[in-house]
């Protein structure tokens, strides 16, 4: 499954845990931003641990610890996680341009105007 992300997102997949499914779940405008969280996260905790990479309600759900030790908080890795999260909710989950959020037949997109536009008129 890894090979079908760019490198990236690879990066992320390698790191999940081996009980949980190793996917990312978002659409292809927030793997930059992923690419530059997890620089991030490596140049603080260089053997931090992934659990799930989603989409929730239009904005990033990234879970994960600093490292494999459950009890090894670090509030500057959580802070760097928190801000990728906050960035979702501006970023077009399709193309990464400046977006909003919109419902559209009762889900919760992160979406610019022009594929707010297309999902909207879509059937699926």
């Amino acid at each position: 499954m890894e090979e079908n992300y760019p490198p990236e997102v690879q990066r992320i997949v390698a790191r999940i845990e081996p009980s949980w499914l190793a996917a990312v779940d978002v659409s292809p405008g927030w793997y930059p931003l992923l690419g530059r969280l997890d620089e991030r996260l490596s140049s603080i905790a260089p053997a931090y641990v992934v659990q799930q990479v989603k989409s929730k309600f239009g904005s990033l759900s990234f879970y994960a610890r600093a490292s494999e030790d459950p009890y090894d908080y670090n509030e500057e890795f959580h802070e760097a996680i928190r801000a990728a999260e906050w960035e979702s909710i501006e970023t077009c989950e399709e193309c990464g341009a400046p977006a909003r959020t919109y419902t559209i037949r009762m889900w919760v997109w992160t979406l610019c105007g022009d594929h707010a536009r297309e999902r909207a008129a879509s059937r699926a």
